[in-house]
């Protein structure tokens, strides 16, 4: 049995190299690559349309623009990070601290206990998953309008992996102050 193995649609004409826009009618074709014997699929735009050999299949189909990628997050990375963080608090991010422990939260990482008011500062309590672990406190600032925009950023930094490796160690929560 032969195996095909077909390539996807490309984003511009083969023949013009002029790029689709979305929803054009690109026909696209089938042919055997001379040198290697195996198929080889060019799409055109309906102007560049070579005449088309009998041992050649095609159709016609309408070209949409690829999705964007999501974000691949390494949660683990950005959780040994955040427990670094905890134990030393990086200056002036309290905010971002605040962000990923929620984002932590979220994805199971942490559980959230409760919050807590000690001397008019605002405190997450977490925990690890699992009954025997101890509770650790992660600031919990007042997120203003104004510290979105570049919080965003910052966050945006850290998801793409755009911090130093010597900024994390294997610290873990416990040994921050417990209530």
């Amino acid at each position: 049995m032969v195996e095909w193995k077909i390539n996807k649609i490309r984003e511009c004409c083969h023949s013009c190299e002029q790029a689709f826009v979305a929803d054009q009618e690109v026909v696209s074709v089938v042919s055997e690559d001379q040198e290697e014997g195996k198929p080889v699929r060019s799409d055109y735009c309906p102007r560049c349309v070579p005449p088309l050999a009998i041992d050649e299949f095609y159709w016609e189909t309408r070209w949409t623009p690829p999705a964007e990628r999501k974000r691949r997050v390494d949660f683990d990375r950005l959780r040994q990070l955040f427990e670094h963080w905890i134990v030393h608090p990086p200056r002036a991010q309290q905010s971002l601290v605040y962000l990923i422990a929620l984002l932590l939260v979220r994805r199971r990482f942490f559980r959230m206990l409760d919050l807590v008011s000690e001397d008019g500062v605002d405190f997450l309590r977490l925990r690890r998953p699992g009954p025997d672990q101890k509770p650790f406190l992660c600031p919990a600032p007042l997120l203003r309008a104004s510290e979105l925009p570049a919080l965003r950023i910052n966050l945006e930094s850290l998801l793409d992996g755009e911090f130093e490796e010597d900024d994390m160690s294997q610290a873990v929560p416990s040994e921050t102050t417990e209530s």
